[in-house]
């Protein structure tokens, strides 16, 4: 009875420990989540799980629902100030998931594997690790993102990707978690025990390596996409200052306006501030306010009424409506304004019988720049929209100073300013909030920021206090949710999983060497045969000898190709064969190793072979060794020779009645046999388009042969480019011509001199190649454009066309021999396939480069780079 009181207290601890474990090494996870969100690259409670399921049974699956369910209750804590049957019901679901997936892999192991297992050999240590993990995972990835979106947390288009990354976290969880829970915990004790310093402590310092290296670029790219958020954030500062300063000219400049005249009219003033506020838009309105006592109050506004009809010096009640304003001792009303359309209501309203604006009024009569006052609702705004004005007090034309006629007053709604003033940057990606600090009391002047910014964007807000017209104004930039989505990157995430799995197959590997180190030594034995087996059944002639040239070892291929039998090559010397080897020589031969080269050999009986060697060597007590590796060669050296002679019975067989032909034809089209019918001409035309074919064909191949064989010479003269270039445009025109292309050479940003060490006329058949090239893929009218330009030192001819550009599959192959992007029968270009070959081996024979670029349905770029040319003389190389 106490036994199983015992059994059953351990079996509680157990569950209990593992669900704190559970819930410890989950939070621990989450500090390693990608904001906003919580994509974290591994979630190790999920293999501490499985380790524990695996070792103590099923009943810890328990501990595994139950610690899962706290942890994601723990989550929810975190952003919810109450928790409610929601949240409890969400969580419940995804510790579901982890359990069924814990129950799942568990019973698959001790199913296909059996448990306990010293996983001393790969398959038994691949198949936990893919079960436990890649595939397992599935589940939990599969029902934890669902639960999220029904309980509306994420939306359906979020489910694809909080798949992948619930399944990556959970899977790299395991394959590192569980290794490490089984050295700890699983039986056998001594297989597992010995593991704990050679597999257990690399894996876990290389774990914290990784995530070390994590954080910091992590932090690095935070540190970057804060620099450039707050970089852009001080540009929109200084556009926003800039154009207030333009508002304050504005308003000066109608202050220049009354000293220099004696009388403004309405229309005078009109006319002078329209073309202001074109200049500078954001601006509600400009006005003049003239200052008015009360003695002239009656006078002043019966000649308003004259203008403007009803006009009358008004204030707001207390309810916002415009009323008379009562007797005082001076008025400050609205004069003139415009435009004037959305701006009447404002016509005779006091300024000077509101606080605020009052304020301004006060502070401008003693200064001579633009004053701004706080922030205010416009009296032209029946909504409620915050603004401001800038008032320049006007004196009379002596300027003493002791005569004020007026203020000049620019009216700026600040959404309007806002929305002008920094149209040009990205406004959905930044939340604006300006605020008025000059007195104790802040004032919000205009703000956009919705909700709260997430803890780890803090950083990210930009603030500068500036003064502008006798008033302290602070403004925030802060970014919005939409930034922050598209700022997020998974480049960190992507390096943590990355180093992650790197770990994860370390773990493996280290599990394999130190679990199976018996099976090793029989697996060399073994491997031992094996190899001998190959030595003896290669088809490759193979021998290996020492250092002093003595053969050690020949199997029966080099037997078979040096004649003898038996152990007839053993202890001879390799010289005897491969007279070649120079091992009186080591810096000679230790250029061989690694490299296949053509050397002679000699036959036992003393005839000459021609073979191909590839050599290597290694250290054996002290004494270096070479494996000599032969094949016979002599047979395809005879097939080059053969097809040398056959592109030479070409040159001369078939290039001379091809040429009679192309004549013979030339001449029917000509009409010297007299004058042939429609049907006749399109056929004669067909028979020499096809005769220049076979020609091109025949002449590419030759020189593809030349370039192969070491036939063709390459004179290299010190020549300047834009005349060489002109020449080439001038002589492919004719056939640019005849596919209703046009081509056009730039030379506009290649220094006037530029000369290269080219071969010209090979250089010249360079450029016809890619020219027609671009040509036939041209659209009917087009243009091919031939630029030069230097580059990196070098000179770049491009030729650019507006085709259809270079087809995926196709690029990797484009410089070989015969390639064609369409190789049908029915393809709508003719061509060999050897042009762009040709191209680039004549290029890298005058040490220059060929590359291109592409976009499909946009058009491509081929370019080459040659060197400049210094001051030497003229080479002939014959290559």
């Amino acid at each position: 009875m106490q036994s199983q009181q015992r059994q059953g207290m351990a079996l509680t601890s157990r569950i209990l420990l593992l669900a704190l474990a559970y819930v410890l090494a989950g939070r621990l996870a989450l500090l390693l989540a990608i904001p906003p969100g919580f994509a974290t690259a591994i979630f190790p409670p999920v293999g501490i799980a499985l380790a524990a399921v695996l070792i103590w049974g099923y009943p810890l699956l328990l501990g595994v629902f139950l610690g899962s369910t706290l942890l994601n209750l723990s989550i929810s804590a975190d952003s919810l100030a109450t928790l409610g049957s929601s949240h409890l019901w969400v969580a419940s679901g995804i510790a579901l998931g982890t359990s069924l997936q814990c129950l799942t892999a568990s019973w698959l192991i001790r199913r296909l594997l059996g448990f306990p297992n010293p996983l001393v050999d790969e398959r038994s240590i691949f198949m936990l690790l893919a079960i436990g993990g890649p595939l397992s995972c599935l589940l939990s990835a599969c029902i934890g993102p669902w639960v999220l979106y029904q309980a509306g947390l994420i939306a359906y288009s979020a489910l694809p990707f909080s798949f992948w990354t619930w399944w990556v976290g959970d899977s790299i969880g395991v394959l590192i978690a569980t290794p490490l829970m089984l050295i700890l915990f699983a039986e056998p004790r001594a297989i597992w025990r010995s593991r704990l310093t050679t597999v257990g402590l690399p894996l876990l310092l290389s774990c914290v390596l990784m995530v070390a290296l994590f954080i910091r670029a992590s932090e690095a790219e935070q540190n970057e996409r804060r620099h450039l958020f707050q970089g852009q954030a001080r540009l929109m500062s200084m556009t926003l200052q800039f154009q207030l300063q333009l508002y304050s000219q504005a308003v000066s400049s109608i202050e220049r306006l009354h000293v220099a005249s004696n009388r403004v009219g309405a229309e005078g003033f009109r006319l002078f501030v329209m073309p202001i506020l074109k200049d500078y838009p954001g601006m509600q309105a400009l006005s003049w306010s003239a200052w008015v006592d009360d003695d002239q109050r009656q006078v002043f506004e019966r000649t308003q009424s004259r203008l403007v009809s009803g006009f009358s010096i008004k204030l707001r009640d207390r309810h916002g409506d415009l009323v008379t304003a009562p007797r005082k001792a001076d008025y400050v009303p609205v004069t003139f304004i415009e435009p004037l359309a959305e701006n009447r209501r404002a016509l005779g309203f006091d300024l000077s019988s509101e606080a605020v604006r009052q304020t301004a009024l006060s502070s401008a009569k003693g200064s001579n720049v633009p004053k701004m006052t706080a922030p205010i609702q416009l009296v032209q705004d029946h909504q409620q929209n915050p603004g401001f004005l800038l008032v320049k007090a006007v004196y009379d034309r002596d300027h003493t100073g002791k005569s004020l006629e007026g203020f000049a007053v620019a009216v700026v709604r600040m959404k309007d300013f806002i929305s002008h003033a920094l149209g040009s940057y990205p406004r959905h990606e930044l939340q604006i909030r300006i605020e008025d600090v000059s007195t104790a009391q802040t004032r919000v002047l205009f703000s956009e920021v919705s909700g709260v910014l997430p803890e780890y964007a803090q950083n990210m807000v930009w603030q500068d206090v500036f003064e502008f017209g006798g008033r302290h104004l602070r403004l925030q930039i802060l970014p919005s949710k939409l930034y922050l989505q598209q700022a997020q990157s998974l480049q960190p995430w992507l390096v943590l999983v990355g180093g992650l799995l790197i770990c994860a197959l370390l773990g493996g590997f280290l599990l394999t060497m130190t679990g199976r180190a018996e099976l090793i030594r029989h697996q060399v034995r073994q491997r031992t045969l094996e190899l001998s087996a190959i030595l003896d059944n290669a088809a490759e002639a193979i021998l290996i000898f020492a250092s002093d040239g003595r053969i050690d070892i020949a199997n029966p291929a080099a037997t078979a190709l040096f004649g003898g039998s038996g152990s007839t090559l053993i202890g001879r010397q390799i010289r005897e064969l491969l007279p070649s080897l120079k091992l009186s020589q080591p810096a000679a031969l230790q250029a061989m190793l690694g490299q296949g080269c053509e050397r002679m050999g000699r036959h036992l009986d003393g005839r000459q072979m021609e073979l191909e060697i590839s050599l290597s060597h290694y250290e054996l007590e002290d004494r270096q060794h070479y494996i000599c590796l032969l094949r016979d060669i002599s047979t395809r050296k005879q097939i080059e020779r053969l097809k040398s002679e056959f592109v030479s019975t070409v040159s001369h067989e078939l290039r001379t009645p091809l040429t009679s032909i192309k004549g013979s034809l030339g001449l029917l089209d000509a009409g010297v046999a007299g004058e042939l019918s429609e049907r006749g001409q399109s056929l004669i035309q067909i028979a020499l388009q096809n005769a220049d074919r076979l020609a091109g064909l025949v002449d590419d191949i030759l020189d593809i042969e030349k370039l192969e064989f070491g036939q063709a010479g390459i004179q290299l003269n010190r020549c300047e480019l834009q005349p060489l270039l002109r020449e080439a445009v001038e002589h492919s025109q004719g056939y640019a011509d005849s596919y209703r292309v046009h081509l056009q050479l730039d030379t506009s940003l290649l220094p006037a001199g530029s000369a290269v060490m080219v071969d010209n006329l090979r250089l010249q058949q360079v450029i016809a190649n890619l020219v027609s090239n671009a040509v036939k893929y041209s659209p009917r009218d087009g243009t091919v454009n031939v630029m030069a330009a230097m580059n990196s030192g070098q000179v770049r001819v491009s030729v650019i066309d507006r085709g259809p550009g270079i087809p995926e599959a196709f690029r990797s192959r484009i410089f070989n021999k015969f390639a064609q992007a369409d190789s049908s029968d029915t393809r709508l270009q003719g061509g060999t396939g050897l042009g762009l070959s040709i191209c680039k081996t004549l290029l890298e024979r005058m040490n220059g480069l060929i590359g291109y670029d592409t976009e499909l349905g946009v058009g491509s770029t081929f370019y080459f780079d040659l060197p400049l040319a210094r001051d030497e003389p003229s080479l002939d190389i014959r290559l």
